[in-house]
């Protein structure tokens, strides 16, 4: 439809992952930076000479409240694509984990296959954590975690939406972490910058997110996984850069949540402190937490960040900072890494978002499948015991000594084609559901009743469809008609609301619909919300 984020398992609520791991190898690792040699790095390129000038590859609004719309608009919101559905709507804000802290407040702090999350609060000494509201897939609705779950909880902070973990808003069209959250006026329609004193009710705000992409893109990252490594970033002007450096080499992997709706060797979550990569292939039939292990991952993390949390010198966390010496935040919270430049990616498109790496410093491969906690297999001796396991005879003595994260620049024209693509997609769920006749199947003239309560006393009647007032009545039994072929085929809610003489209203109701037409009778598109202009 068209319409104008020691052998004992930790888990730690302060952050969005799980993992274990041997307690000696936290030992072992915990102090490499401060016992290396000191290395200069002035060659590396600092945060401030990234080219952040950005361009609006499409904008993503949602109405806070059941039922409320999930859409896309790929021409800065003159008109919008339905791409969800709003399950259980956010009601307040709760503290999160402690790298948001690094993300301005009103901004993305964090996307992720599993959930977005959105800084509300400004710096508050009283607070653990900053405040958050969370965009959560169907996977997550009415708080169903496992007890297993390491991550943030939402709570009733969480917008809970009908899409499914690692598709659509939580793969190839989530926001990109530094992304601007804006409020739209129902009335006006004008956007204006969600303030930190923001509490959601539920009862229908409007929340919209123009995600920003830099014109000289990111597109690959190259980490020498090894202590001094160099990390070198390459943009869409052909340039790359030494932006940083490795300060451990990630050994293995661990059981990051979200792992098992990611793929393997894809980006699960990109947030101002972490980049968590899945070594788990896309296992969504049943809940993560249940029945066999299905996660499996590890993480790119900045020393300053890594340092504060109680997984520091984990060995499935790449650390990178500043090499032989004290650590400090450099890199938390800013480009090119933790902040506006790296998205999760297309979920079936050849040039994919993706991780590769390299092993004994061989060509580019795939990362491997792997699931659980491995904390060594990263390692030469890890990989010579996994591949014997897979019944190959394939040996590895330094295991792998770099990895490359290939992250293709996309253009409008492929940012519309996705949009379309994933509404399209929507759309034929819901046609089906209606077919089957879960949804009402409507066409041409539909006529309904304003007022099917039959509330007494009401003295006129409205409709409205998305939102947008569409229809009056004040002759009883009040009943109102919309011709849906003024309209594209899809799902639509109407909402009536049976007014008394004084124009309070005395019953209302809400009702999805699905219009369905054909093209040759759609003259046109419903305008869902006006036309904003361009965001500030």
């Amino acid at each position: 439809m068209t319409i104008t984020r020691c052998g004992r398992t930790r888990t730690v609520s302060r952050r969005a992952l799980l993992f274990s791991f041997p307690l000696a190898a936290v030992l072992g690792f915990g102090c490499l930076a401060a016992i290396a040699p000191r290395r200069a790095v002035s060659q590396v390129t600092s945060a401030a000479d990234i080219d952040t000038d950005t361009i609006e590859l499409y904008r993503l609004r949602i109405t806070n409240r059941t039922d409320g719309a999930i859409q896309v608009s790929t021409d800065a919101g003159a008109s919008w694509r339905l791409i969800g559905r709003v399950v259980v709507p956010a009601s307040g804000t709760q503290e999160g984990y402690i790298a948001a802290e690094y993300a301005r407040p009103g901004s993305v702090a964090a996307t992720a296959v599993h959930g977005h999350r959105i800084r509300i609060s400004a710096q508050d000494p009283s607070l653990h954590a900053p405040r958050l509201i969370s965009i959560d897939p169907k996977e997550y609705v009415k708080q169903a975690l496992p007890t297993s779950y390491g991550g943030h909880r939402p709570g009733v902070s969480g917008i809970y939406t009908d899409i499914p973990a690692g598709t659509s808003l939580f793969r190839e069209l989530s926001p990109i972490n530094g992304n601007d959250v804006l409020l739209e006026s129902p009335d006006s329609g004008r956007l204006f910058p969600i303030p930190p004193s923001f509490r959601p009710t539920g009862k229908g705000e409007i929340i919209v997110i123009p995600v920003r992409t830099p014109k000289n893109a990111l597109t690959s990252v190259t980490i020498e996984n090894r202590g001094g490594g160099k990390v070198e970033a390459t943009f869409a002007d052909g340039t790359t850069r030494q932006i940083t450096e490795t300060v451990q080499p990630v050994q293995g992997v661990g059981r990051f949540d979200g792992t098992a709706y990611t793929g393997v060797g894809r980006l699960n979550t990109a947030h101002t402190g972490v980049i968590t990569v899945s070594t788990a292939p896309i296992d969504g039939a049943l809940p993560e937490g249940q029945g066999k292990e299905r996660r499996g991952g590890f993480q790119i993390s900045p020393a300053w960040h890594n340092a504060r949390t109680e997984e520091a010198g984990a060995p499935m966390v790449l650390i990178l900072g500043e090499y032989g010496k004290p650590r400090k935040p450099i890199l938390e919270g800013k480009a090119p890494l933790f902040r506006g430049m790296v998205g999760l990616g297309e979920q079936n498109k050849d040039e994919q978002t993706r991780c590769e790496m390299s092993v004994d410093g061989g060509p580019w491969e795939p990362l491997p499948t792997l699931v659980g906690s491995r904390p060594d297999v990263l390692t030469g001796p890890g990989l010579t015991r996994f591949w014997k396991g897979q019944g190959s005879t394939r040996t590895s003595a330094k295991g792998v000594t770099a990895f490359r994260l290939l992250l293709p620049q996309r253009t409008i024209i492929e940012a519309r084609q996705v949009a379309r693509a994933a509404a399209d997609t929507y759309r034929t769920q819901l046609l089906a559901r209606a077919r089957s006749g879960k949804l009402p199947l409507v066409r041409g003239l539909y006529t309904f009743s304003a007022n099917p309560t039959g509330a007494a006393g009401a003295a006129s009647a409205r409709f409205s469809i998305e939102g947008q007032p569409r229809g009056f009545t004040n002759s009883p039994p009040f009943s109102l008609s919309w011709d849906t072929r003024s309209v594209s085929d899809g799902e639509y809610m109407i909402e009536t609301e049976a007014l008394g003489p004084n124009g309070d209203v005395l019953a209302s109701t809400r009702r999805r619909v699905f219009v369905s037409n054909g093209p040759a009778q759609a003259a046109q598109s419903i305008q869902a919300a006006k036309d904003s202009g361009p965001a500030r």
